[in-house]
């Protein structure tokens, strides 16, 4: 489709997922942000980024030697950018991307999730990149991570076998956290058929609901972390021949199969044996990157398509609509 030995990047909005989550990380094997994924990754050549706080600008043309623009206009009109890179505010999203199509013409824009807190923004906006032929996609990392394909591969080839079942803890919001669960569970077992509430909890502006998604094969119970002293996100799924436990957040998957009880007969236990698939969090962008590369390059991908976004934002707006 597009081949390219370079390929430019702008980046629009310079906060924690832009530039500062791994700013003070001086080790390359450190990879969060997506101003290091691409100016450490040869595919790529960071043309510059677009902040509003001068310190954020200021930051960013000290440390990746590229220049820094308040405007995206202005950004547009001196580069003309292969990819652009939205991870302003959520709040900002839908005028960014609609400044972007009006000044640029970029073949790929990635957006961090949500495309939008509104649904029919998030449909605008891709209604407007169709038209336009800009690829969109949403930054839901987890389906790119080495650990979670190998799992989509077993699960594929039956080597890990439904029906299954599964329980979520998640902290910091229904759409913040939540949102990236949801995601990957419609990646590895499709479409989800039903929601159901279990505890409404506390409603804030970013829900925190106890919940139930209903898969083909199975079904995932979600439970909001009620400790605030503690940053909790994890899973256990109970496949139909083995288990799989997400530790640290999914840094690091302990798959488990079924064996013989060793101490009554004719049981099935899971075994004390088990084989660790490793996520490699350290370097999320750093994977992030270079499913943009084979998207750039026309080859197949894992990257979350819009559209596929839209399915999980539905599922969000269905679960907000059922206890507010």
């Amino acid at each position: 489709m597009y081949i390219n030995s370079k390929y430019s990047v702008l980046i629009v909005g310079l906060g924690r997922m832009g530039m500062g989550y791994d700013f003070e990380k001086q080790s390359n094997n450190i990879i969060l942000s997506h101003a290091k994924s691409f100016y450490l990754n040869d595919d790529f050549r960071l043309a510059g980024g677009v902040d509003l706080k001068k310190n954020n600008m200021d930051n960013f043309e000290r440390k990746y030697k590229c220049k820094a623009f308040r405007s995206i206009k202005d950004a547009l009109e001196l580069n003309k950018p292969d990819i652009v890179i939205v991870s302003s505010s959520t709040d900002n999203h839908f005028l960014n991307i609609k400044e972007i199509i009006k000044f640029g013409k970029p073949k790929m824009i990635i957006c961090e999730k949500p495309l939008s807190f509104d649904i029919n923004e998030a449909l605008e906006i891709s209604d407007l990149c169709k038209k336009k032929q800009i690829m969109l996609f949403v930054n839901f990392f987890r389906r790119v991570l080495p650990g979670n394909l190998e799992i989509l591969s077993l699960i594929k080839s039956k080597e890990i076998s439904t029906p299954f079942q599964g329980v979520c803890t998640y902290s910091k919001g229904l759409f913040n956290s939540s949102s990236h669960f949801i995601d990957f569970f419609q990646f590895l077992f499709g479409d989800v058929k039903k929601v159901k509430i279990i505890n409404k909890n506390e409603i804030d502006k970013d829900p925190e609901p106890d919940f139930e998604l209903q898969f083909e094969e199975g079904n995932i119970i979600f439970l909001a972390n009620k400790n605030k002293c503690v940053f909790v996100n994890s899973i256990e799924l109970i496949m139909g021949n083995s288990k799989l436990i997400f530790q640290n957040g999914g840094d690091n998957v302990v798959w488990k199969k079924i064996e013989e009880d060793k101490r009554f007969s004719g049981y099935k236990v899971f075994g004390d044996t088990f084989k660790v698939l490793r996520n490699d969090c350290d370097r999320i962008q750093f994977y992030v990157a270079n499913q943009i590369s084979l998207a750039m390059k026309g080859k197949i991908n894992f990257l979350c398509k819009s559209t596929e976004a839209l399915k999980t934002k539905r599922i969000l707006e269905q679960i907000k609509s059922k206890i507010i």
